[in-house]
């Protein structure tokens, strides 16, 4: 069985817009989902198309409270962790 890593998402959302995804530790990932449910699957190909070419995995996780009371992330929601499998990122 794979090790997983679990990433803190932050999410945001306007009226009238889509679901705006971005992962604090994994700088210049980002994106959007139209519905909700898709924010996991949306995530994870954004990390997979981030890092399919490098032969570098993604950096190691921080613990969630490095960012849940930064003045950056307000507005939105916190999903509590996503898992990304460091063999298909």
């Amino acid at each position: 069985m794979e090790d997983l890593t679990f990433y803190p998402v932050y999410v945001h959302h306007e009226p009238g817009a889509a679901y705006g995804v971005t992962i604090p530790d994994l700088p210049g990932v980002f994106s959007a989902a139209d519905q909700a449910a898709d924010i996991p699957r949306m995530a994870q190909e954004a990390v997979e198309a981030m890092y399919d070419s490098e032969s570098n995995g993604p950096t190691p996780a921080s613990p969630f409270d490095r960012y849940s009371q930064s003045e950056e992330y307000t507005g939105g929601f916190w999903m509590w962790l996503m898992s990304i499998c460091p063999s298909s990122a």
